[in-house]
C-alpha cells in the first residue's frame, strides 16, 4: 500500500484544480463569445484593476490640491 499521504485522496491539489475547471466552465460561454481564454480574462481584469487605482490616484490627487 502506498505511502498514506500520496494518495490522491489526501491531497490538496486535486480538488482545488476540480474547483478550478469548475470555474472556468461556468464563464466559457461568456468567454466563447469574447473570443478570451481564461487566463486572457483575467489579465483584462488586473489591467482593468490597474487602470482604475490609477484613475482614482488621480482623482485624490486633484482633490487634495
Amino acid at each position: 500500500m502506498p505511502h498514506q499521504q500520496l494518495l490522491l485522496s489526501n491531497q490538496l491539489c486535486f480538488p482545488v484544480y476540480a474547483a478550478s475547471r469548475l470555474i472556468i466552465r461556468e464563464y466559457q460561454p461568456m468567454l466563447d463569445k469574447l473570443g478570451l481564454t481564461y487566463p486572457q480574462y483575467l489579465v483584462l481584469l488586473v489591467l482593468e484593476l490597474q487602470q482604475l487605482k490609477a484613475g482614482l490616484d488621480q482623482l485624490i490627487t486633484l482633490l487634495n490640491r
